[in-house]
């Protein structure tokens, strides 16, 4: 369980040696000794988020993760929001705390039995002992909330607390208050203990730069696909006693020491201020001593210097002095030359031990021997090997701040921070792995990290409180021209049903993906890869989810229907009346929907059987619409197709017969032979009726009704797709484009599919048993960098406001990919 906190501590313990305010009823009873608070605002929201995180998703096994998805709590309760805390309990192991709105669904058995259920009687109260999956938790109800704890010593102290309140923590609560109305998780730290948490789940160090650091910490996080945020504030009621107090009434200046860290250093920890009297003032507070005994050695020196900074190397550290005037400090320092390495000199240093002894605890142990300047830098270190793996590294332009990983990462942050920290995050996992109870540390070792190289944490002081960002992000290498880069993924609970389909987004005027699963759950998730809503509905979407503005508004809703109901969902995942609208007779085919003049006078066609009806957009029955049935069964969706300004309704029959009929469902063109159909439905190709025999022949019906076959060549198991000008035919392994034929390898393919969008035509195909995506423009060339990965047909759409265009395509069997073409 004490596995939960480590994860939040990482970035400092490296580099240093959307909630809405819920009711008070809550923070209440938090219980007093609490160091780690996870207030949840939007539970399902989180775990989607979680679950989608590249990082996450890659290291779900590790034993944090793991805890995580087993915590029953979470999923018994069924609520939105609540309280997830830890407290220690013994030397070294935490148990946690969960309050929410009681739910007696929580305390009762369910109808499958699922879980066992005890009572302990304390104190006149009863407490629940639940094991569900296995997991057992205590839970007792306090008016309209839940308690329940990994412990049951928390439960019988929660009712004691009832009993005997006791007052919450001032700073607890003004951090609570504050934190973010818009994510859907806070993490609130007791900035007092960050040592002592530290320490109890990295047992093999200690960090004793983390003691005191401040006093309650809250951030909100932000995760998405390939980054992990935390932004939010710390607070500290007797700052000058803490770290952050040191900076207090000091403005923070730039952060340049990135500017000669070398690409290789394991990470660097950079502190900036205005004014060296206030800062000392401050420092001897800190180390609990008169301004008087603390040594004026360095008083002119680091009065012209606005950061000190530590480095570190594969070895060792160095200290890095950045002054406003480089050739001032050289006269200051006055050092012996000791070598020149590549035309740099490298001095000798007599008052090793002075950082140490006037700048701890920001500078601590350290033995400053040597240094060097460049520009206006002042570099110090133990050892002359280390000033010269700077220098090379200077010389060499092989610094951290040139990298693309490091400028995408620090892009999003303050130029200037009281304290700026960085760890490359193949130096955090060594030191979690090597500090970490020796059971977990195999898997700690194992962590995938790919992409991920760098973590920040910046920490601004203002006033009696300090802005805390931090972030932890995959580093996206931007694509060249005519690349093809994946720029999201979301994995969901259970498998897809059907593939994903792009959708129009009214709001951003770009496209969002709604996509089905086995649970019969509808999804719309956002072109970076988050869930907006999921939805329950009746069973399996026949077709492609279609969409209407049916208020001619601009604003776009979701027409869709199962064997049973036709829906029309709004932006929200909400019903619009008056739909859903059921059927008693099973519903055969897939909605066709029809907008003649494209002036949103929308008609909707639904097929039972051989029964035709329409609808308009209300879902009312249209009266004008004459025609009620075919002899047999329709064996597909009721086609539209407009040549010049005539209307055409097309029905294909089990028997073979062909009905066109006009916009008032009559008789507009008689076939006069029956048709051998395929799967395809019919196009308008060359101002004909053009579709596929089952054996194989291009069929053309003319405006006489007579019958024109060609033969193509084609497989009985043929597919077609076409505009009126371009044909695309797919048979065997042979892809045709406007009689251009391309042989591709043989495997198992999706129907083609033809886009054209942006007055360009695009021909997709997936061959799902070696799991690739092609995509070829209408001259039957493959588009650069193509087929890429996918198991589905893409839909294709500009999703966002670039110029490029996105698509969508299942992944997995549960997972939606997001690519981008450069």
């Amino acid at each position: 369980m004490k596995r939960i906190v480590v994860v939040l501590l990482v970035f400092m313990a490296i580099s240093c040696d959307d909630i809405s305010k819920t009711s008070n009823s809550l923070i209440d009873h938090i219980p007093r000794d609490a160091q780690v608070i996870i207030k949840i605002n939007d539970l399902e929201g989180a775990m989607s988020k979680l679950r989608d995180n590249n990082f996450i998703k890659n290291n779900n096994q590790i034993a944090f993760f793991e805890y995580f998805k087993k915590l029953s709590i979470l999923d018994e309760t069924n609520q939105s929001e609540g309280l997830l805390c830890f407290s220690p309990l013994g030397k070294n192991d935490f148990e946690y705390t969960y309050i929410s709105k009681f739910n007696p669904a929580t305390i009762n058995q369910d109808s499958l039995k699922t879980k066992t259920i005890e009572t302990i009687n304390y104190a006149e109260n009863t407490i629940y002992k639940i094991t569900s999956k296995g997991q057992p938790f205590f839970a007792t109800r306090q008016d309209s909330l839940l308690i329940a704890s990994s412990s049951q010593l928390f439960i019988e102290n929660a009712i004691r607390m009832k009993a005997t309140p006791i007052p919450i923590d001032k700073d607890l609560q003004k951090v609570y208050e504050v934190s973010s109305t818009d994510n859907t998780m806070s993490v609130l730290i007791n900035g007092k203990k960050l040592q002592n948490i530290h320490n109890s789940f990295l047992p093999s160090a200690t960090l004793e730069s983390l003691q005191n650091f401040s006093g309650w910490i809250s951030v909100d996080a932000s995760v998405d696909q390939n980054a992990i945020r935390l932004d939010g504030i710390a607070i500290e009621k007797d700052s000058l006693s803490s770290t952050i107090g040191i900076f207090d009434n000091t403005i923070a200046q730039e952060n340049r020491i990135s500017r000669v860290t070398p690409v290789t250093a394991k990470g660097f920890v950079s502190f900036t201020y205005d004014d060296f009297d206030i800062l000392k003032k401050n420092l001897s507070m800190a180390q609990d001593r008169a301004l008087e005994d603390i040594p004026e050695d360095l008083d002119e020196l680091l009065s012209g210097v606005t950061e000190i900074g530590t480095i570190f190397l594969e070895k060792e550290k160095v200290l890095v002095l950045n002054s406003l005037n480089g050739e001032t400090a050289k006269e200051s320092l006055a050092g012996d030359r000791v070598e020149t390495y590549r035309n740099t000199t490298i001095y000798s240093y007599k008052n090793s031990a002075s950082f140490s002894q006037i700048l701890t605890p920001l500078v601590k142990d350290f033995e400053a021997k040597f240094y060097t300047i460049h520009g206006n830098f002042v570099i110090f270190s133990s050892s002359i090997n280390s000033l010269r793996d700077v220098i090379s590294n200077i010389l060499n332009q092989t610094l951290l701040h040139d990298q693309n990983y490091y400028k995408n990462t620090i892009k999003d942050l303050s130029d200037h921070a009281s304290i700026l920290i960085a760890g490359t995050v193949k130096n955090i996992k060594q030191y979690i792995s090597e500090n970490a109870e020796e059971e977990y540390s195999t898997q700690l070792k194992e962590i995938k990290d790919k992409g991920y190289q760098i973590g920040l944490i910046q920490v601004i002081k203002e006033n009696d409180f300090a802005h805390i960002h931090s972030i932890l992000q995959k580093n996206m290498v931007k694509g060249a021209a005519t690349s093809v880069t994946q720029t999201a993924s979301t994995s969901l609970e259970h498998n897809l049903l059907n593939k994903p389909i792009l959708v129009k987004n009214h709001r951003t005027k770009g496209m969002d993906v709604a996509v089905q699963d086995i649970q019969n759950n509808l999804y719309l998730i956002s072109d970076k890869g988050s869930i907006f809503w999921k939805k329950q509905i009746d069973g399996e979407i026949l077709g492609d989810i279609q969409q209407i503005d049916i208020f001619k508004n601009g604003r776009y809703q979701l027409l869709f229907n199962t064997a049973n109901t036709l829906y029309l969902v709004d932006r929200d995942g909400k019903d619009v009346k008056p739909y859903p609208k059921k059927f008693d007779d099973e519903i055969t085919q897939p909605l066709a929907l029809f907008d003649y003049d494209k002036s949103k006078r929308y008609r909707i066609i639904i097929t039972q059987g051989n029964q035709i009806k329409m609808f308009n957009a209300e879902a009312e029955v249209v009266t004008g619409f004459g025609f009620k049935n075919t002899e047999t069964d329709l064996i597909m969706k009721p086609k539209h197709i407009r040549i010049g300004t005539k209307d055409y309704i097309l029905l294909s029959e089990k028997n073979g017969k062909l009905t066109i009929l006009d916009r008032l469902g009559k008789p507009r063109v008689n076939v006069k032979e029956k048709v051998d159909f395929s799967k395809n439905e019919w196009y308008q190709y060359l101002d004909k009726f053009t579709s596929t025999t089952k054996n194989g022949k291009l069929i053309q019906i003319q405006n006489d009704g007579n019958a024109v076959e060609q033969n193509l060549g084609l497989q009985e198991d043929n597919r077609m797709v076409s505009t009126n000008k371009t044909l695309v035919t797919f048979s065997e392994n042979k892809l045709t484009i406007k009689g251009k034929t391309l042989e591709l390898d043989f495997g198992v393919y999706t129907e083609p599919k033809l886009y054209f969008i942006n007055n360009k035509i695009y021909i997709t195909i997936t061959d799902i048993q070696a799991k690739k995506v092609y995509l070829y423009d209408s001259n039957a060339e493959l588009f650069p960098n193509f087929p890429v990965y996918g198991n589905s047909v893409l839909s294709l759409g500009n999703m966002d406001k670039d110029p490029n265009l996105e698509f969508a395509v299942q992944g997995e069997e549960n997972s939606i990919l997001i690519y981008q073409i450069n």
